[in-house]
């Protein structure tokens, strides 16, 4: 018995399969992650082939079968035509992407972390945003997604003296922790945070604000 569903969705990834099918990861209102394929999808006739392009917002329709999803429409809702034709832009959508799918590994519905992708992906593309503001958006929602993914991040001791941080520290993602701007000099790995109150999810229904920042090998 096949099922079909209706459901907001984000392309994050596709690939060829054969002469004319495609399959798609979404990540949907509704269902969490999933795959779907395209039957057909690229010949030139495709009513889907335009609105399933790489990092839209749309409205899909697909059948869920015993082992696999068939797409079966799209209305897209938007394109991020400006992002698509800035390449600084098109970059972070490219690693918000890369994060977003590697950390989630199975269709779990989450609401949040949808709402959070579709906000920071119409951020940059509403916004004016130099190089360096587009590296802190993706500290900011990696940042956000693993709050969401349940991994609470160490704030308040420094990871190598372990002496209480009051307030400049460096974020550092191989030991998922602070580190003061005493010990940073022997790892030289992080993110520079001049406020930590500010940034690290004190409260979840806050956006994170990272004022000030140089990136190290991140």
């Amino acid at each position: 018995m096949f099922t079909h569903h209706r459901t907001q969705a984000i392309i994050l990834d596709d690939k060829q399969v054969g002469e004319a099918d495609r399959i798609f990861t979404f990540y949907t209102k509704d269902f969490g992650k999933i795959t779907a394929t395209g039957r057909s999808i690229r010949k030139g006739k495709s009513k889907l082939k335009m609105n399933t392009q790489l990092f839209s917002f749309s409205e899909i329709e697909f059948i869920q079968g015993r082992k696999n999803n068939t797409l079966t429409d799209a209305v897209l809702l938007s394109s991020f035509r400006k992002t698509k034709n800035n390449l600084a832009k098109l970059s972070l959508f490219y690693r918000i992407a890369e994060t977003t799918l590697s950390f989630i590994k199975e269709q779990e519905k989450d609401e949040k972390i949808f709402n959070l992708l579709l906000e920071t992906l119409q951020e940059v593309e509403e916004k004016n945003l130099s190089k360096e503001k587009l590296k802190i958006m993706w500290c900011a929602y990696t940042f956000r997604l693993l709050y969401f993914l349940g991994y609470k991040l160490y704030t308040k001791e420094c990871m190598i003296c372990e002496e209480k941080i009051e307030a400049e520290c460096y974020f550092n993602p191989e030991g998922k922790g602070v580190v003061c701007p005493k010990c940073y000099p022997k790892n030289p790995t992080g993110i520079y945070i001049d406020d930590i109150k500010k940034v690290f999810l004190t409260n979840p229904n806050r956006c994170i604000k990272i004022t000030k920042s140089y990136i190290n090998n991140i």
